[in-house]
């Protein structure tokens, strides 16, 4: 992933700086988070980045395009805000985006959540479908 997001950056010109991995620590979750920052140049809009880095291998393995295109070929229904890039620009230029793996699109008094596993070789559907539903239901018990 690092390799990736490094690849991609440099070839937009920016020289991506690379900190060290920390634990990131939730009430109900730990993961482990390498921060990478880049200046970035008047010339270059916060959205081409984006581009460049979307879908990240994190949702789309690392052979990009055939993973892309098996998703699109298993997958019955339209992802929405899953995985997609949510963050903000200003007027400035400055933004911070994430990649929405664990999510929800609130409309009134309904909600939409999202999450999803790395199938990879030798996933356990069970235990994947087991783990989705555990980071579900950290997104519900935060919005009742």
């Amino acid at each position: 992933m690092l390799d990736f997001i490094t690849q991609r950056l440099c070839q937009l010109g920016l020289l991506p700086q690379i900190l060290a991995p920390r634990l990131r620590q939730l009430s109900n979750i730990q993961h482990l988070w390498t921060p990478i920052s880049a200046m970035v140049p008047a010339n270059i809009h916060p959205l081409k980045i984006v581009g460049q880095l979307h879908p990240t291998p994190a949702v789309a393995g690392a052979a990009r395009d055939v993973a892309c295109a098996e998703i699109r070929r298993y997958e019955s229904f339209e992802r929405g805000l899953y995985a997609a890039p949510l963050g903000w620009i200003d007027s400035h230029g400055n933004c911070e985006f994430i990649v929405g793996i664990r999510s929800a699109l609130i409309d009134g008094d309904r909600a939409r959540l999202y999450a999803g596993a790395g199938i990879v070789a030798g996933s356990d559907p069970d235990k994947e479908f087991a783990e989705v539903q555990l980071k579900l239901q950290a997104l519900l018990k935060a919005l009742v």
